[in-house]
């Protein structure tokens, strides 16, 4: 089981032993960074808990007849939620989605597994709602919450939970995979495993033309002007027109791009050399020195509050881009 998953062996040794021992929880949340394969994790762990061998090995592919449907997605008692396309997931789809099919009861399996993909883009009163499930859960039933972001989640929710935190993999894992999959040089695998928040997928989808987006993007934030309404437009439209071709998962970049130059700015105040943006290392180094490290913590608490206003409260996408870089260029000072 869990073969072809790079990284995470503390949290698979944890899941193989609860299957091995008969300990599994009826819920888990399964937290940590976007895109570093909890889901793919927790796939295989409905394929453990339903596995029709006895005892497969950590890192060995079955082939038996329950693990081949779930790999395929027509399992009838794995059940894998994603809710494309929602910001807010509220209390109907909850019921509709989660909640019908996790009172079935197993129909071949072991147990009835129920995968809840993003689960923190439930609303308040879904959670509420989901809350009673996971308080009183069916037989013979396992609930996985898949999240990046479990402080959205209410406490009483995670506290119902056993958590299994997941890690950002290694920079240097990722930059071996890059370089072994996609044949780059070990300073653009080094770039992109950093720019991916340890994430092997997220990685090999920066493609040259992305990665040029983002250098343009940097560029413009570096030569911004205080107050200048034609410089805070022009980064404003470079990134929300992008966004609408691309949806959200180019906008989530942006953020998460322009999120890693001001900590660059910050690790580079103090003298740290951890920067990401290895390919704008001089210019980090020049305009740091321009900025105190409070002002540039209150400008990623501004970033970070931009993106809760867009994904969150469905707040205007270009009117919160004009006033985030408006603020950035008031607070950071910039010339």
């Amino acid at each position: 089981m869990f073969e072809g998953i790079i990284g995470h062996d503390f949290q698979k040794n944890i899941l193989l032993r609860a299957a091995r021992d008969n300990l599994v929880s009826h819920s888990y949340l399964f937290a940590g960074p976007d895109g570093i394969g909890k889901k793919m994790v927790a796939v295989e762990f409905a394929k453990l808990l339903n596995c029709g061998r006895a005892a497969p090995g950590p890192e060995e592919k079955c082939g038996c007849a329950s693990c081949r449907k779930i790999e395929k997605g027509i399992h009838p008692d794995v059940v894998l939620i994603e809710f494309t396309g929602v910001r807010n997931i509220k209390v109907d789809q909850v019921r509709d989605e989660v909640e019908e099919r996790l009172y079935l009861r197993p129909f071949e399996g072991r147990f009835k597994v129920v995968i809840v993909d993003e689960s923190e883009r439930m609303n308040h009163s879904a959670q509420s709602a989901f809350l009673k499930t996971l308080e009183e859960p069916p037989p013979d039933s396992v609930i996985i919450l898949v999240s990046s972001r479990p402080d959205s989640l209410l406490p009483t929710l995670r506290s119902r939970c056993q958590t299994v935190e997941f890690n950002a993999l290694p920079d240097d894992l990722v930059a071996g995979v890059l370089r072994e999959r996609a044949g780059v040089s070990p300073e653009e695998a080094l770039l992109s495993s950093r720019l991916s928040g340890g994430s092997i997928g997220k990685a090999l989808g920066l493609d040259d033309g992305l990665l040029e987006w983002r250098r343009e993007l940097i560029a413009r934030l570096g030569n911004i002007r205080k107050n200048s309404a034609s410089d805070i437009t022009s980064l404003s439209e470079h990134i929300s027109s992008a966004a609408s071709q691309d949806e959200t998962e180019r906008l989530e970049l942006g953020f998460r791009f322009i999120m890693l130059w001001i900590r660059d700015l910050a690790l580079a105040r103090i003298g740290s050399d951890r920067i990401t943006n290895t390919d704008f290392l001089e210019s980090i180094n020049n305009a740091a020195r321009k900025w105190d490290v409070n002002d540039l913590l209150e400008m990623e608490r501004q970033v970070e509050r931009a993106w809760y206003d867009i994904v969150r409260a469905n707040a205007n996408t270009k009117l919160v881009l004009d006033n985030l870089f408006l603020k950035l260029s008031v607070n950071a000072g910039m010339n």
